[in-house]
């Protein structure tokens, strides 16, 4: 089962000289994905109160959240990638203006666009929205996400930049969002539905490192 992880690009890269910063030991909680086609685990989400870490199987990338920034983190090559919030959000003002401004789409890529709707579902106890992503105006994919289980900061991120975003931003520039861009905008989706690919979610109290939530040690950051 593939999932599409990563779409940033599209919305606008930016690249920052920081690192997570170290954070006292805290309880956390580990989200797994398994597959409703033969129940296999395909990712593993861990968070805290400040971070959210996202892994998939058979990926050598990681996906790192933190109240500042977004980091890929390559584990083959030891590189990462680092995306602030705040000149992550400038520039989509920016664009927001140039969108509104323009009549013409950006060519290439399907129309996609996101519908948060007011459905709600309780999943493994938490709270649940239902987001529909539809492609050329039909349905393809249903999330249920839960913005409690994403960190306050980060959640509060997600809550701005969702206003600054005009509603057919994705149609415009023929966008395709992925895993990532569903969870810092919404939440963490404990149910996806969509044409030979669902997943439900089991969530579990436990704890990891705090270095777990930092880029390794001696990992090179490289340019977007």
């Amino acid at each position: 089962m593939k999932i599409k992880i990563l779409a940033l690009s599209l919305i606008l890269p930016v690249v920052a000289s920081i690192a997570p910063r170290a954070v006292s030991a805290r309880q956390s909680r580990v989200i797994e994905l398994v597959a409703k086609e033969g129940g296999a685990k395909i990712g593993t989400i861990h968070v805290n109160d400040q971070n959210l870490l996202v892994q998939f199987k058979d990926s050598s990338d990681s996906f790192l959240f933190t109240a500042e920034a977004f980091y890929t983190i390559n584990h083959k090559n030891k590189t990462y990638r680092v995306q602030t919030w705040d000149e992550l959000q400038t520039g989509l003002s920016r664009k927001a203006i140039e969108i509104a401004r323009s009549q013409e789409k950006i060519s290439g890529g399907p129309e996609v666009e996101l519908k948060l709707t007011e459905e709600t579902d309780t999943i493994s106890g938490f709270k649940t929205r239902k987001l529909i992503r539809t492609s050329r105006g039909e349905p393809d994919v249903v999330f249920w996400v839960a913005s409690e289980l994403t960190p306050m900061k980060l959640r509060a991120v997600g809550e701005r930049i969702r206003a600054i975003l005009p509603g057919d931003y994705w149609k415009k520039v023929r966008g395709n969002p992925g895993m990532m861009e569903i969870i810092w905008l919404f939440g963490v989706p404990l149910r996806m539905s969509s044409t030979g690919h669902n997943f439900q979610a089991q969530v579990l109290e436990s704890s990891i490192p705090d270095s777990s939530f930092q880029v390794p040690e001696g990992y090179r950051r490289i340019d977007n």
